[in-house]
């Protein structure tokens, strides 16, 4: 008996494996449109398509091109070929006509329209600059401000003004005022404790401080506006603010009662959840005969509203039998072929 399904299968993107289409040796009755099947007479692939039977198992007559250069042809007699045709310079081909006139006509001389192409000594030839051309190079390198211009590295230099600098580190258990500084200045509090005077920021060991104005030095209200402070030692999360957390012990996993910033990986939670009983509303047995397809299960959970389980016992994996409830004490396993002494276990949880 094969198994029922009342509702659309979504594999999500998952491989059906070793499937097999279904085998018929005529078309089935009363198709619905997209459907297939083997017909095992023809020995062909068939789909439903508007409202008739239509091969699929693949001709090459079936590849359209859309080129002309290419020919795909399918006698009745079952010769296949595809005609590749050359390109010319005046037809399009494996290469168009334009392009493979430009590289017939490439040349290693100053030659115009045509492609450059390297001589003998891997050398080419090119026209000499014009003033007007030399003119406008001199323009670009002494620093117009064109995207297409060239510059020297004076001018990059000297537009960069600004960057992260570090310069040490400040003592800040005695609340120092902040340094005399240029922007980009950063310094490392070592240890904690406050920048900018006695009114002026906290700090903890680690954390760094670093300016983004030039400025004189100063308390924080003279200056503080002026330095930006990097915090370095993150607190653990909580419930309402976000920090830092550890991975959880196993037997913290189990008990059940820590309520502090860890987290719990997915194996110590399985670890958890297997270690749970299944309670006694359960029944598990181990199934086959190496003779029958159907089993009658006397789970006797007094109700036909149960689950039902089947996991291969060599390997862990779990099955999917036909599964049927005959009343509130029994169920019907039914297989397509019958398996081995003991080869499955079945967990039925009521």
């Amino acid at each position: 008996m094969a198994r029922g399904f009342l509702t659309n299968i979504d594999m999500n993107n998952n491989e059906i494996q070793n499937v097999v289409i279904h085998v018929l040796a005529t078309a089935p009755a009363s198709p619905s449109e997209g459907q297939i099947y083997y017909n095992s007479t023809t020995s062909r692939m068939m789909l439903r398509q508007a409202a008739l039977w239509i091969d699929i198992s693949g001709r090459i007559d079936d590849v359209i091109s859309t080129s002309s250069a290419v020919i795909i042809t399918e006698t009745l007699n079952g010769t296949k070929s595809i005609a590749m045709l050359d390109a010319t310079q005046s037809a399009s081909g494996l290469m168009s006509a334009i392009d493979k006139l430009k590289l017939d006509n490439a040349t290693p001389n100053n030659t115009a329209s045509t492609i450059v192409s390297r001589d003998i000594d891997g050398n080419s030839f090119h026209n000499i600059l014009t003033v007007a051309e030399e003119l406008i190079i001199n323009k670009a390198i002494d620093g117009t401000t064109s995207s297409n211009a060239a510059v020297t590295k004076s001018y990059v230099d000297n537009l960069v003004t600004s960057g992260l600098k570090f310069l040490g580190t400040i003592d800040c258990s005695v609340n120092p005022d902040y340094p005399v500084a240029v922007e980009g200045d950063a310094y490392i509090a070592q240890p904690g404790g406050l920048i900018g005077g006695a009114l002026g920021t906290s700090v903890d060991q680690g954390d760094w401080i670093v300016c983004t104005a030039d400025n004189a030095g100063g308390d924080e209200a003279t200056v503080g506006a002026s330095w930006s402070i990097v915090e370095t030692n993150i607190t653990d999360a909580t419930e309402t603010v976000s920090g830092k957390v550890r991975i959880a012990t196993q037997a913290e996993v189990d008990a059940g009662t820590l309520d502090t910033a860890v987290s719990i990986t997915p194996l110590k939670l399985q670890t958890k959840l297997n270690a749970l009983p299944l309670g006694a509303a359960a029944y598990s047995a181990d199934i086959g005969d190496n003779s029958n397809t159907a089993f009658i299960v006397a789970h006797n959970l007094g109700s036909i509203d149960v689950q039902l389980q089947l996991r291969e016992n060599a390997t862990g994996n779990v099955m999917e039998p036909d599964f049927q409830n005959t009343d509130a004490n029994n169920s019907l396993v039914t297989f397509n072929v019958a398996p081995t002494a003991n080869q499955y276990r079945i967990t039925i949880l009521g």
